[in-house]
């Protein structure tokens, strides 16, 4: 077995060397997306459960609408239109979201002037800050967290984050786009896909993979605004909601 492993060996070549910029990105994405949920108790398979169940509904209803696995496609006359906009349902627009201003008890370590409309502020300490969607406000005595983690505040699963970068970062682990975020210097980036043990995890309609804004502060720490992936919020809105949140003495750095 040894003498086959090493001839294997000798065909495929030298392992290719890494490339420090890509294991540079990786970290960044594992450290904002992983190792700072996993130490909230960040349950990623559940994540990766309920997305695979939302491909599966896709894939449910475009084998309804187009018919069975075993039925033949029907051929198309060479003067039809393929992509003819009538011979598709009209999709149905995204709900748009609205930004509006927070009237709640300010949190500890931040205070916020805006949040989307229907959010609140599920979870706050002197290390994150947590906006859940309105659902998750009264789960009910039925509701098991660690099965629905929409209603765990400790998960970041479908909701936006605020936080300081650990202090074992120092700044984005790579280039974005830079943004003006009020008086202070920004850059949004598109998060990195999750990875699992079975490969890519599934991503969000338009292959969303979610946002991270951060924000320099006169310390030269930056703030992180983490927005989940498929929360419909564009570019500008994450500009804007990173510009009304406000940083304390009280808020401290993580460490990993």
């Amino acid at each position: 077995m040894s003498d086959l492993r090493r001839h294997f060996e000798k065909i495929a070549g030298p392992a290719p060397e890494t490339n420090p910029t890509t294991v540079r990105a990786l970290a960044e994405a594992d450290v904002v997306r992983g190792r700072r949920a996993l130490r909230r108790r960040r349950t990623l398979q559940s994540v990766a459960g309920s997305a695979f169940g939302v491909a599966a509904l896709v894939a449910v209803f475009a084998v309804t609408t187009t018919g069975g696995a075993g039925e033949s496609a029907a051929p198309i006359a060479a003067d039809r239109a393929v992509d003819r906009p009538a011979d598709r349902p009209a999709a149905r627009p995204a709900a748009k979201v609205q930004l509006v201003a927070y009237k709640g008890e300010q949190p500890k370590g931040f205070t916020v002037d805006k949040v989307p409309s229907g959010w609140f502020i599920q979870n706050d300490d002197n290390y994150s800050l947590v906006f859940a969607p309105e659902k998750a406000k009264n789960p009910g005595p039925d509701v098991d967290p660690s099965a629905d983690p929409i209603y765990d505040p400790n998960h970041f699963a479908d909701k936006i984050v605020v936080m300081l970068e650990s202090k074992d970062q120092s700044g984005p682990g790579r280039e974005g786009k830079k943004v003006k975020v009020g008086d202070q210097d920004g850059v949004l980036l598109k998060s990195l896909q999750d990875m699992t043990p079975d490969g890519p995890a599934p991503t969000a309609p338009g292959g969303d993979t979610g946002w991270e804004l951060w924000v320099k502060q006169p310390s030269g720490i930056y703030m992180i605004v983490q927005v989940w992936q498929g929360l419909s919020l564009s570019e500008s809105q994450i500009v804007e909601l990173g510009a009304g949140v406000h940083v304390h003495k009280g808020a401290q750095q993580g460490v990993g």
